[in-house]
């Protein structure tokens, strides 16, 4: 999730981690870093998945963290945010509170899903990670998504599911979408969620098979070939004004001219 601030009051884990509600899912309805970049990003491997969802239906979730409750009674997000120096090359986790992470809803939605409905989660996973959440450190973003984030916490367990797109030519690779959960095809959930989820087209995924610690290949591919695209369209212009400059300023015999044109 795109955020232009850095809070430093959410930085610092508040308090203690007491209880997981779930992995909360969060599509924003107004998300200009959404809208132009991670679903376009996004949409092959969901159309191969068949969860592209249509004009009239909720837009799919873009963003993910962890649901819990600290000191007993006080209800917040473990997140890992993009967007600032500081949190994409430093440290992009925040403990954000739950009214706050909701406010970012603008239009779009919230759900949280308890984590023993993912299939590789199970009570004692859950209790390992509630003891992993209470000394867990925080990564810069462009080393670790926000689903690489939930995986990391929940001992490395591979959580969402690998490129749709590339499973089939037995390719393994992590792409960090949050709209391809690993949830038990039996799973216990609420119509509302799912819904919002369109857990009857996921519910049959295939397992993941890509280290959790792997990168995420749509990252990769953007961290080193836009920098190098970037470098080339400029070379490019450069070229085509110094080739229109030298056009103009060489002198060209009028029967040269008749010769070439």
């Amino acid at each position: 999730m795109l955020t232009t601030r850095y809070h430093t009051e959410y930085a610092d884990r508040p308090g203690t981690v007491t209880v997981i509600r779930g992995i909360i899912f969060q599509s924003d309805g107004q998300s200009t870093i959404g809208r132009i970049v991670i679903r376009p990003l996004e949409a092959l491997d969901r159309w191969v998945a068949r969860v592209l969802p249509s004009p009239s239906e909720p837009t799919l979730a873009m963003h993910a963290g962890i649901h819990v409750v600290i000191d007993g009674e006080r209800e917040f997000v473990a997140e890992q945010l993009v967007g600032t120096l500081y949190l994409n090359f430093r440290n992009g986790l925040n403990w954000t509170p739950l009214q706050k992470f909701r406010a970012r809803d603008r239009g779009g939605w919230d759900v949280t899903v308890p984590a023993t409905a993912f299939r590789a989660i199970d009570a004692a996973a859950e209790a390992e990670a509630v003891r992993c959440l209470n000394s867990i450190e925080g990564h810069p973003f462009l080393g670790e998504d926000c689903t690489a984030f939930i995986e990391r916490a929940f001992g490395d367990r591979r959580m969402f599911a690998d490129s749709p797109l590339l499973g089939p030519f037995g390719i393994a690779v992590r792409i960090g979408d949050p709209a391809l959960p690993l949830l038990r095809p039996d799973a216990q959930l609420d119509a509302r969620a799912r819904e919002l989820l369109q857990f009857d087209e996921i519910k049959n995924l295939p397992d993941a098979l890509a280290d959790a610690r792997s990168p995420n290949a749509r990252n990769w591919l953007v961290q080193r070939w836009l920098p190098a695209a970037a470098v080339g369209a400029a070379v490019g212009v450069v070229a085509e004004r110094y080739s229109s400059s030298s056009r103009r300023s060489t002198p060209v015999s009028s029967t040269a001219r008749r010769f070439f044109r």
